[in-house]
């Protein structure tokens, strides 16, 4: 798991089965966790009738034979989220904040060798069952609307926020929820409800 899932800190409750490579049940709690790029505070992830190719455990592999089912619950503080904004040579000193609907930025970005003030407003959206991408509704750069094929082209820059494609597990993620104070993709149906498989960390409750 540490090969996909990089974060500071792995915890794992397993309850194996009868018979070699079978698992009723692995649980996974990630803390400050580097998901592909995205930077989360916590994760949890499960598997339930789990079969894992033995051999492969013991090369260090992770190769699923088989699942009867999976679920994963993240939750990326707007601290995070603003550290993975300014990843790279793009905007720098980005300040973000939300009013529970819509993410709302401000950084800067060099323009022909001098910095430029921008802003922006956009919200988290589900692509497919397993990506989540973040779409621009206003741009502005030193307070000017930028055109739509600028924005596309900064959408390219950071998208997907989240990709599980170099993952050999996959979770399905059925619903997103942005709150004042963090962002939250989950595979239940309502992110910020309770949640079952969750454990082993700080309480995955969301202030709504």
């Amino acid at each position: 798991f540490a090969a996909f899932i990089k974060a500071k800190e792995l915890r794992f409750d397993v309850v194996p089965d009868i018979y070699p490579g079978g698992y009723a049940r692995i649980s996974v709690y990630a803390r400050a966790a580097d998901l592909g790029g995205l930077l989360v505070d916590e994760a949890w992830f499960r598997l339930t009738g789990a079969s894992l190719d033995p051999e492969a455990l013991r090369r260090g592999e992770l190769r699923v034979l088989e699942m009867r089912d999976s679920a994963m619950h993240v939750r990326a503080s707007l601290r995070s989220l603003e550290a993975y904004f300014q990843q790279g040579d793009g905007v720098k000193e980005v300040r973000l904040w939300s009013d529970g609907d819509y993410l709302f930025g401000q950084g800067v970005v060099p323009l022909v060798g001098i910095p430029a003030r921008v802003s922006f407003k956009g919200s988290f959206a589900v692509g497919g069952t397993k990506e989540v991408y973040f779409h621009i509704s206003d741009l502005r750069l030193n307070g000017l609307p930028v055109l739509s094929p600028l924005v596309r082209r900064f959408e390219q820059d950071i998208n997907p926020v989240f990709s599980q494609s170099l993952w050999p597990i996959t979770f399905k993620i059925r619903a997103l929820r942005m709150t004042r104070e963090s962002f939250v993709v989950s595979s239940q149906a309502d992110p910020v409800a309770p949640c079952p498989f969750c454990s082993g960390g700080e309480s995955p409750g969301v202030a709504r």
